[in-house]
């Protein structure tokens, strides 16, 4: 044994200089008496008065028992049960001092057996490991703020290997989140909607490249096999010569706010702009004269019900004209396009058509 102070002391000395700066206290338990002997420090991690061990009364496991919080006497009523059977234990349990404050102690040990094999001492330590039961209680806390946020949004976790593999999904609700085995390994490719492989390639090598975070909207197969507009970031983890250890990411649903911000870019169809003229009744020859455009554009960007791509400017200046009329526009997440009434008059007036 290492002696770190000399004198006849020397060892135990030393010993109570390694529980002080470790922060331990040692016991042993004779298991044919039930008399208990414990170090100085144990007696304090316990929170039992400094005159404990000069006391008549033997001390026992009790001691432990006794200073224990209610609610943890369960898992010291196991270690009677584990001596019993000789074999090694390791609980945690917290015990509550003389002044109040609670502290959370590990107790650990294990039984020896004499020269004829019979279980005769049982030895051990106990460890004050308050920190560490404070800072994972305030980590659980930071993981289930983390998971409700994300549950609430529609999010999703997860982790991925330097090649671009997904190995895990993390943090997500079990309710709503993609099956892993459809997206695990490289399979998440394949869920992709093919318009949207070839850009979010390039997004990865880029940021592989690059060392940078990814970040990409594209569409996914939902399980019902409907493809949904998600938004995924991540970023890398780097080991200590800059390589790439692996990714986290995030997905995001964003399928509603694509849909709107894809409405709000694309131009009028000849649908809408039919519509818009119905509900403020205007004919072709209103529109036109209220646009500065020839009867003959209006009818002929009104008479095709797909969004026209190369009449820009003339379908800004009829959508404008039918907006200060009194119409808005609108683009479901289904990417049905509509219009409706933002007048009150109007309202009444397209209900009127309607019941009369």
């Amino acid at each position: 044994m290492l002696l770190l102070f000399p004198g006849d002391d020397a060892a135990r000395n030393t010993a109570r200089y390694a529980e002080e700066k470790a922060g331990y206290g040692l016991w042993q338990v004779d298991l044919t008496t039930g008399q208990m002997e414990c170090s100085p420090k144990t007696y304090r991690l316990l929170g039992l008065p400094p005159d404990s061990a000069d006391r008549e009364k033997p001390l026992s496991f009790s001691a432990f028992e006794s200073a224990a919080h209610p609610d943890d006497l369960p898992a010291l009523a196991e270690i009677h049960h584990i001596l019993a059977e000789g074999l090694p234990f390791d609980r945690q349990f917290r015990v509550i001092h003389g002044n109040g404050r609670v502290r959370s102690l590990s107790i650990q040990g294990e039984v020896l057996v004499d020269s004829a094999g019979r279980r005769s001492r049982a030895v051990g330590v106990l460890v004050d490991i308050t920190q560490h039961v404070e800072k994972l209680h305030a980590s659980q806390i930071d993981l289930e703020r983390i998971r409700a946020l994300m549950n609430g949004i529609g999010a999703v976790m997860w982790t991925a290997r330097s090649d671009s593999q997904f190995t895990d999904f993390i943090l997500h609700d079990e309710a709503t989140a993609p099956i892993p085995a459809h997206f695990l390994g490289l399979n998440w490719q394949t869920m992709l909607h093919p318009d949207d492989i070839a850009k979010t390639k390039r997004a990865w090598n880029k940021a592989v490249a690059e060392k940078s975070v990814y970040t990409v909207d594209h569409r996914v197969r939902d399980p019902g096999g409907t493809y949904k507009w998600r938004r995924s970031y991540a970023a890398p983890l780097l080991n200590d010569d800059g390589s790439i250890r692996e990714w986290v990411g995030l997905s995001l649903h964003v399928h509603q706010q694509q849909s709107v911000a894809a409405g709000e870019r694309s131009e009028l169809t000849g649908a809408q702009i039919r519509a818009a003229r119905g509900i403020l009744n205007w004919s072709v020859r209103d529109l036109a004269d209220r646009t500065g455009l020839s009867v003959g554009i209006v009818r002929r960007l009104e008479e095709t019900d797909e969004a026209g791509k190369n009449a820009a400017a003339s379908l800004n200046l009829i959508k404008d004209a039918l907006s200060a009329g009194g119409v808005d526009f609108f683009v479901l997440p289904g990417g049905e396009a509509g219009v409706f009434p933002t007048r009150r008059a109007n309202r009444l007036q397209i209900v009127a058509k309607s019941t009369g």
